[in-house]
């Protein structure tokens, strides 16, 4: 008999024993399944999984909403998981570094469509391994998922520092300061309003007829009546708290000004000789052959280098101007210290105007909170979306993994008894 009937043989015998403990093969298959799918549901009984999706627009970019760089790992840092213990009532029951351990986060997908690479969706398990019998997991990870929506809110919101202000220090500015540092604040608190407006778009008020833009213009409103009137009242009147340490403060902005205008200069006088010196090299070799419209082919200078010398100039002449203009203001600061005021009326005037300003600006402060407030909570209540999932014996069951490894183990019992069948075929011949 050939190599090739023999091995047909052989084949066809491996097969016949299959055939006839196909049962058996069937058997294990199943209890595989069975015994693999149960010890999986029970297992993971005490398990509960939070599903985390990020909704705002820069979260697409990898960035929280006020900008800086999305991290999940904040959900495990100390101050989300040691609130969370405080509110289950496991203070002195369960360490954070437990509750660190039983949590595991992955990244279970993008929504970003430019870069699959930028995840806006994670998953979120916590297992009862250092949990009490006290709370159930999903109880728990419900807890830890909510302090951890409050600890984001709180800390990568929108930065809204520019409505804090601290009073604490106005009795030891001098007045034309708190005009100087006040006129900075409401030109930020303008521009943070103008760009919630921009950004805000057709977002319906609670309150009717006011906007972001509104707001903006009451805060440009009282800026130029209030703080222009106060600064006008103390500059009139030569209003000091400290004189001498005032025109300590300009002397020295002063010299610094001076110092710059001074730079400024001599890089003024440098590109001015530098167009003397070009004007004068033009004429002699750098011709280009141009066309005129009206007068058809003729020479001309280049002005490339021309116009970079001349814009560069032109700035620092804008600069030098500048400066005298600060000079100026500085030299009639101090000139004023000698003539201080020293009617304690009229500082009692202006202290009043002041804390005036100061009641007037709280309460647009606190209109404007309330506005930003509503709107944040219409805007990112749905930023973060938190779905959580007990996995419980049904949910529990992996019937994909049962169903491959029942496969496996039929494959490995077909040819368990293939071989087999081939065996015995060997010893009847024997």
């Amino acid at each position: 008999m050939s190599k090739h009937r023999r091995r047909e043989k052989k084949l066809y015998l491996a097969f016949l024993e299959i055939l006839k403990n196909w049962w058996w093969i069937l058997i294990l298959a199943i209890a595989a399944f069975a015994i693999f799918t149960v010890y999986s549901a029970l297992h993971s009984e005490d398990t509960a999984k939070a599903t985390l999706v990020l909704r705002y627009e820069k979260a697409y970019e990898g960035l929280n909403p006020n900008g800086s760089r999305f991290n999940i790992n904040d959900l495990l840092n100390d101050e989300v998981l040691t609130k969370a213990i405080s509110l289950a009532g496991l203070d002195g029951t369960l360490t954070t570094r437990q509750l660190q351990k039983s949590i595991s986060l992955d990244s279970s997908g993008s929504q970003n469509p430019k870069n699959k690479y930028i995840a806006t969706e994670y998953t979120v398990i916590l297992s009862n391994k250092y949990l009490p019998d006290t709370i159930s997991s999903r109880s728990m990870l419900g807890i830890v998922m909510e302090c951890y929506k409050t600890y984001f809110l709180e800390h990568y919101g929108r930065n809204d520092g520019v409505l804090d202000i601290d009073w604490s220090e106005t009795e030891v500015w001098e007045y034309l300061e708190f005009a100087d540092i006040m006129g900075v604040k409401f030109n930020n608190i303008i521009t943070y309003l103008e760009a919630l407006q921009t950004e805000s778009g057709t977002y319906n008020f609670q309150t009717e007829g006011e906007t972001f833009q509104s707001l903006a213009d009451s805060i440009a409103a009282f800026r130029d009546i209030n703080l222009n009137k106060f600064t006008a009242f103390v500059t009139n009147n030569n209003l000091f708290r400290n004189a001498e340490n005032y025109r300590d403060k300009m002397n020295y902005r002063r010299f610094l000004v001076n110092q710059d205008s001074a730079k400024n200069t001599e890089r003024y006088n440098i590109y001015q000789d530098s167009l003397k010196m070009y004007d004068k090299a033009m004429i002699s070799f750098v011709l280009v052959p141009v066309y005129d419209s009206s007068n058809g082919l003729r020479v001309a200078r280049t002005s490339n280098g021309l116009d970079t010398i001349s814009e560069s100039s032109l700035k620092y002449a804008k600069l030098i101007e500048t400066n005298a203009k600060e000079l100026k203001i500085f030299d009639d600061a101090i000139e004023r210290t000698f003539n201080s005021s020293t009617d304690p009326e009229i500082y009692a005037i202006a202290d009043e105007m002041i804390e005036d300003m100061k009641e007037n600006l709280d309460a647009l402060i606190e209109r404007i909170s309330n506005i930003v407030q509503t709107y944040e909570e219409s805007r990112y209540k749905n930023s973060i979306s938190i779905k959580i999932n007990d996995i419980r014996i049904i949910e529990g069951y992996r019937v994909k993994e049962g169903l491959i490894l029942a496969i496996v183990v039929g494959l490995f019992a077909c040819a368990w008894y293939g071989i087999q069948g081939v065996v015995k075929s060997k010893e009847k011949k024997v």
